[in-house]
């Protein structure tokens, strides 16, 4: 027997489950009587097991006592087997760890970006319903300056994370960091926007002569979306000099 039918022999008795299953049996035991092998494999019909171990012939021999062990083409099968068991069950772990490390950066990652987002987009919009409040008992355009400097130091604190997440989750490229940070900026303050126009006309429509100056809200969402590229190209320099 050629050594390409010795490996056509292997492939073929491995790819039968009772055959594979035999020969697995008797690497395990060393060698077994027939009945042995029977009951192991749990097959009633002797005829067929007797079959099965013919069709084994060139993977399974017998002993001076009669007893089935396998050959040294057998045991080449068995390990061939087994190896590529391993290295079948070594790439379903890998696979399976790479899809869980995968689903759980993704989660961390889309968990962050809603709370980047929702804190950025709360410190205007808390300091605008604050304003409106505060607008029915008056309001000095101290006061006024003072509030929507904290809601623009605010936001800009929010680009200052964004930026840094962008950078740790997504990519280190400055130009990427840039485009993306100035993205979100742009989304805040669309959003933020929506949410202080609201607040005017709502005032430009009561009877207060105290509402909010429009003139705040358009400098705070220029100024920080001036800054938003700043933001990011200070950050990727900073992180690139160490």
């Amino acid at each position: 027997m050629t050594e390409a039918d010795e490996y056509d022999e292997i492939f073929a008795a491995l790819n039968h489950p009772l055959r594979r299953q035999i020969l697995l049996f008797l690497e395990e035991h060393g060698e077994a009587a027939f009945t042995q092998v029977q009951n192991a494999v749990g097959l009633k019909d002797t005829g067929l097991m007797s079959y099965h171990l013919k069709e084994l012939a060139p993977l399974v021999e017998q002993s001076e006592r009669g007893k089935y062990r396998l050959s040294e083409v057998g045991q080449a099968g068995v390990e061939l087997f087994q190896r590529v068991e391993r290295e079948r069950h070594g790439t379903r772990v890998t696979v399976r760890s790479e899809i869980e490390k995968w689903l759980g950066e993704t989660i961390v990652k889309s968990v962050l970006l809603v709370f980047l987002l929702g804190f950025t987009w709360s410190v205007p919009a808390t300091v605008d319903i604050f304003v409106s409040v505060q607008s029915f008992t008056g309001v000095s355009l101290f006061q006024l300056v003072g509030i929507f400097l904290v809601s623009f130091f605010g936001m800009v604190f929010g680009v200052v994370l964004f930026s840094v997440y962008y950078r740790h989750y997504h990519s280190k490229d400055a130009k990427a960091n840039i485009k993306y940070t100035t993205i979100f900026a742009a989304t805040i303050t669309i959003v933020s926007s929506l949410v202080f126009y609201q607040m005017y006309l709502f005032y430009a429509g009561s009877l207060t002569t105290s509402g909010i100056p429009w003139q705040f809200g358009v400098l705070r969402a220029v100024g920080f979306m001036a800054s938003a590229p700043a933001v990011a190209y200070a950050i990727s320099k900073v992180r690139r000099g160490r």
